[in-house]
C-alpha cells in the first residue's frame, strides 16, 4: 500500500476524488501512533477506526455507512532525525505612527540570551511596542478584539500623521545579517496592514515566505497581562488547546474527540429501543385492538420475532377497507366552485336574453333562411351530379345556376343575421359549458348517500333544453352539491383522523420502535469495534500526552517553586483530561503538605494567580523545537506582592540565560529586585511626552 501524505497536524483538503487528505504518516506523533497500532495486535476492524478516526470526520461518517476504508500503516523506517532548529532572536522594534508612539522610536537588542526590562510609567508606550512588534509578525495582536469601538478608531496616533508602520528586526541563527519584517498601515482599520520581509540578502518577499504560520500559534513569543489571567481563570478548553498544541498533540486529541463522538452516537442508537419499550408496551396494553394484543405478546415473548411485529405494524387499515377507499377520495373530492356556477348561470341568462331579442325578427329570419341555404350548399356539394330538390323534389332545380343564387343571397342575408347569429352562437356554447359542468358522479360514490342523491339531481340537468330553466338548475341545485360535498369531505376527514380507533397511532409506533430497533442491531454491531479502537487509542493518548507534558510540567513546578516564595501552596503537577467539550488542564497543588487539593483557583489570590500562570506559559519558551529564541513578556508584575516580584526577578534571570526575554513594566519594584539580587539584566527607562515622542535611557545591572 502506498504511504499515506498527510496527517491530524495538517489542514485536511478535498482531493481530486472529492474526499479528505489521508494524515501524514511522516509526522512523529502519527507515525508512533501507527507503528504501536501496527504492534497492538488489535483485529483489522478495529484498527480501521483509529486510522478513519485520523483521516477525519468524512472517514468516520463513510465507515459507518459501511464503505470500505484503506487502512492507515506505519510510513516505513524511520528518517534522518530532524536538524538543528535555526532559532531567530530580535535585534529590534522601530515603530511610528502607531498607538502611543508618534514619530519613529526604536529599541535595539543584543541576538542571543539575555533578560531586558524596559520600565516606564503608564501611558511611557511599552505597551505600544510590545503589540507593535506583534502585530508585525502575526498581523493582529489578542487585545484587539476585546477593545471597544472607541479604541478601534483611535490606534493610530494623533500627534503624528506621517506613515504608520511597524517593523522588527530578526537575526536568524546561520543568516549572515538580521530579516526585518514591517507592516505598514494604509487604511482606516487597524487590520488594514500589509507587510513584506526584507532577507540579509536583500530580497523582499511577502511574509508568507516566512513559514512561521503554525509556529507562531503553537509557540506564541508574546505573553501579555490578559493572556497570562486567562491562561488559568479563561475557558479550561483554551489552556488545554494550547498545550496541546505546544506538545504536538493536536490532531491526536481532535482523533480522539471524533471516535468519541461516534461511539457516544452507537451507544444511543443502540440503548434508544429499550429505553421506549415500556412506554411502548404500556400504550399497547391499553387498547382493545387484537393487533395490539399480538403485538405486546411478541414484544414480551422471551426471543422477539421483529419480522412478525413487522408484519403486524403493516397491518394499520381499517376494519372496512372499501369504505376506508371511498373516505380517502371523499377527503379530496372537488365539485364546482361557486364562482365557476356564478360565471355558467350569467352566461346562461345572458344568451337566453339576446335569444329572446332576435326572435321574430328579420334577423332571426334571415338566420334561418342563411342557416337553409347552408346546409342546401353543403348537400349540394357532398352530391354535385343530384338536381333534384331534396325538399320540395323539383327537378332540375339544383345546378349552377342554383348555386350563383344561393350565394348572392346568403352574401345579402348574411349581414341582416349577424346579430341574430351571434345569439345562437352564444347560446350555443352557454350550453356546452352548463353540460361540461353538469358532470356525472364519481363511480364510487356511493348513489345511496345524500352527496350521491344530489348530485344524481344535478346531472338530471343535461336534459333541460330551457337555457333560464338551465340557469335556474344550475344556480339552485349548485348551492345544494357544494354544501352536501363540504359536508361529506368533513365527515370523511373526521372519520380517517382515526378509523381504526387508535390502532393506526400505535401501529405508526410500533413502525418507528422497530426502525429504531433494526438500527439497534446494527449499532450494536458496529460499536463494539468502535469502543475497542477508543480504548486503545484513549489509553495511547494518555501515556503520550504524559511523556509530552512531563517536562513542561516538571519547568512549571520549578518556576513555581522560585515564585511562591514562603507561601505552603505547592504546586504538584499538571494534566490534560477529558475529551470534546469536557477537555481541560487539571493544575493540582497541596496546601501545607495536603496533597488532596485539585482546584488552583479556589486558593489563590490575584497575585498567585499571576505567579502560577507564569509558572505554566513560562516553560513554554524552553520547550525543545521552539523556533523562537525570544518571548516578549508585558506587564508580568501586576497584582504581585514584594517578595513574589523577587521570586519572579530570579526566575526571569535564569529564563534568560538560555532565552531572550524582553520584559516591559511599569513597575520599578521588578528592576529594583534584580539590582538587589545582583542579577544580569539590561535594564532601561521609556518616557513619553505630550506629543507621543519616545525615547529611552539605558542602564545595565
Amino acid at each position: 500500500m502506498a504511504k499515506v501524505t498527510r496527517g491530524p497536524e495538517a489542514d485536511t483538503r478535498a482531493g481530486r476524488d472529492g474526499h479528505e487528505g489521508a494524515p501524514q504518516a511522516d509526522d512523529p506523533t502519527t507515525k508512533a501512533l501507527l507503528d504501536a497500532l501496527a504492534r497492538s495486535g488489535l483485529p483489522e476492524g478495529v484498527r480501521i477506526w483509529v486510522s478513519a478516526a485520523l483521516w477525519g470526520e468524512e472517514a468516520l461518517e463513510a465507515l459507518l455507512r459501511g464503505e470500505h476504508l484503506p487502512e492507515l500503516l506505519p510510513s516505513g523506517p524511520p528518517g534522518p532525525p530532524p536538524g538543528r532548529v535555526r532559532r531567530a532572536y530580535l535585534t529590534g522594534i522601530r515603530v511610528q505612527g502607531f498607538r502611543g508612539i508618534g514619530r519613529p522610536a526604536d529599541l535595539t537588542f543584543s541576538p542571543g540570551p539575555g533578560l531586558t526590562v524596559i520600565v516606564g510609567r503608564n501611558g511611557s508606550g511599552k505597551s505600544s511596542f510590545a503589540e507593535a512588534a506583534e502585530a508585525a509578525l502575526t498581523g493582529r495582536n489578542p487585545r484587539w478584539d476585546a477593545m471597544p469601538t472607541g479604541w478601534r478608531d483611535g490606534w493610530r496616533n494623533l500627534h503624528y500623521d506621517e506613515r504608520t508602520e511597524a517593523t522588527v528586526d530578526i537575526h536568524i541563527a546561520g543568516d549572515s545579517g538580521p530579516t526585518r519584517i514591517s507592516r505598514r498601515w494604509t487604511g482606516e482599520s487597524v487590520r488594514s496592514a500589509r507587510g513584506e520581509v526584507v532577507h540579509p540578502g536583500g530580497e523582499v518577499s511577502p511574509l508568507r515566505t516566512l513559514d512561521w504560520g503554525e509556529n507562531l500559534v503553537r509557540y506564541r513569543p508574546f505573553l501579555s497581562y490578559d493572556e497570562l489571567g486567562r491562561t488559568v481563570t479563561g475557558r479550561a478548553a483554551e489552556l488545554y488547546d494550547t498545550l496541546t498544541a505546544l506538545l504536538g498533540l493536536t490532531g491526536l486529541a481532535e482523533a480522539e474527540r471524533r471516535l468519541a463522538k461516534v461511539c457516544d452516537g452507537l451507544v444511543r442508537r443502540r440503548d434508544r429501543p429499550s429505553r421506549e419499550l415500556r412506554t411502548l408496551l404500556d400504550a399497547l396494553s391499553a387498547s382493545a385492538d387484537p393487533r395490539a394484543v399480538q403485538a405486546v405478546n411478541l414484544l414480551s415473548a422471551p426471543s422477539m420475532d421483529l419480522e412478525a411485529l413487522r408484519r403486524v405494524a403493516a397491518d394499520d387499515g381499517p376494519s372496512d377497507p372499501a369504505l376506508h377507499v371511498v373516505l380517502r377520495r371523499l377527503r379530496r373530492l372537488a365539485v364546482p366552485e361557486r364562482t365557476l356556477i356564478a360565471d355558467v348561470v350569467n352566461e346562461l341568462r345572458g344568451a337566453a336574453m339576446e335569444l329572446a331579442m332576435a326572435a321574430g325578427s328579420k334577423g332571426d329570419h334571415a338566420h334561418g333562411v342563411v342557416q337553409l341555404l347552408e346546409q342546401a350548399l353543403e348537400h349540394h356539394k357532398r352530391h354535385p351530379t343530384e338536381t333534384t330538390c331534396p325538399t320540395c323534389s323539383a327537378t332540375g332545380a339544383l345546378g349552377a345556376d342554383w348555386v350563383r343564387r344561393a350565394n348572392a343571397q346568403l352574401r345579402a342575408l348574411r349581414p341582416q343575421a349577424a346579430t341574430a347569429s351571434a345569439a345562437y352562437d352564444r347560446a350555443e356554447a352557454a350550453r356546452d359549458q352548463a353540460r361540461f359542468l353538469l358532470s356525472p358522479a364519481p363511480s364510487w360514490l356511493p348513489p345511496e348517500s345524500e352527496l350521491g342523491q344530489v348530485w344524481a339531481l344535478w346531472e338530471s340537468g343535461t336534459t333541460i333544453e330551457d337555457l333560464g330553466e338551465l340557469a335556474e338548475h344550475i344556480e339552485s341545485v349548485g348551492r345544494k352539491l357544494r354544501a352536501a360535498a363540504v359536508s361529506a369531505r368533513r365527515d370523511a376527514s373526521e372519520r380517517l383522523e382515526d378509523p381504526t380507533d387508535g390502532w393506526g397511532e400505535l401501529a405508526d409506533r410500533l413502525s418507528g420502535w422497530l426502525d429504531d430497533a433494526q438500527e439497534a442491531v446494527a449499532a450494536s454491531e458496529t460499536l463494539g469495534a468502535a469502543e475497542a479502537a477508543l480504548n486503545w487509542l484513549t489509553e495511547h493518548a494518555r501515556g503520550v500526552r504524559a511523556e509530552r507534558l512531563g517536562p513542561v510540567a516538571s519547568q512549571a513546578e520549578q518556576v513555581w517553586f522560585r515564585l511562591r516564595q514562603e507561601r505552603h501552596i505547592d504546586l504538584q503537577g499538571m494534566r490534560l483530561i477529558g475529551r470534546g467539550a469536557r477537555r481541560r488542564v487539571e493544575v493540582d497543588v497541596a496546601v501545607d503538605g495536603v496533597d488532596d487539593q485539585t482546584s488552583a483557583p479556589g486558593l489563590l489570590s490575584q497575585g498567585e494567580f499571576q505567579a502560577l500562570a507564569l509558572s505554566i506559559c513560562l516553560p513554554r519558551a524552553l520547550v525543545e523545537g521552539n523556533p523562537f529564541g525570544f518571548l516578549l513578556l508585558d506587564d508580568p508584575v501586576q497584582a504581585m506582592d514584594t517578595e513574589t516580584v523577587e521570586g519572579l526577578a530570579a526566575v526571569l534571570a535564569e529564563v534568560g540565560r538560555h532565552r531572550q526575554l524582553i520584559v516591559f513594566t511599569h513597575d520599578t519594584r521588578l528592576s529594583d529586585a534584580l539590582r538587589r539580587l545582583g542579577l544580569p539584566a539590561d535594564i532601561r527607562t521609556i518616557n513619553r511626552d505630550a506629543m507621543s515622542n519616545v525615547w529611552l535611557a539605558e542602564g545595565t545591572s
